[in-house]
């Protein structure tokens, strides 16, 4: 069995909360936070609002879910009702798509072509780079 490295506090609130600002994530909010075992207010108010500070317990239920996500572990399904649940795959089946970006190397900014997880936002974006965050 492999085990996982839990993300830095920092880390997380940076890409959870990308993560949960993007419509196009693949879930919902309420399903991801079943996913992780907490509760989603409280997922909110640490990662979308900021009012709440995050604690250990919570850095590594989030850390645990959000790998489950991106390796494709985790499925959403529907029942006939056209109600949604999570279901853990027995096999992983990561989301991959052609992708294209922008990069700053050495000061220079370069075009990133390749194949992505689409659901990994681990990644910085080129505003981020350029701060140097």
């Amino acid at each position: 069995m492999e085990t996982r490295k839990v993300r830095t506090k920092a880390e997380l609130r940076r890409i959870i909360g990308k993560f949960l600002r993007d419509p196009n994530r693949g879930i919902s909010i309420n399903l991801f936070a079943d996913v992780c075992g907490v509760n989603e207010a409280h997922m909110r108010d640490v990662f979308i609002y900021e009012t709440e500070n995050m604690g250990e317990y919570l850095q590594r239920r989030v850390s645990k879910g959000y790998d489950a996500w991106i390796q494709g572990e985790v499925a959403i399904m529907q029942n006939k009702d056209r109600t949604k649940f999570v279901e853990f795959r027995r096999e992983a089946k990561p989301r991959m798509a052609r992708t294209t970006g922008l990069q700053v190397i050495n000061g220079e900014i370069k075009i990133r072509v390749g194949i992505n997880n689409m659901n990994d936002y681990t990644n910085q974006t080129l505003d981020e780079q350029l701060k140097g965050r």
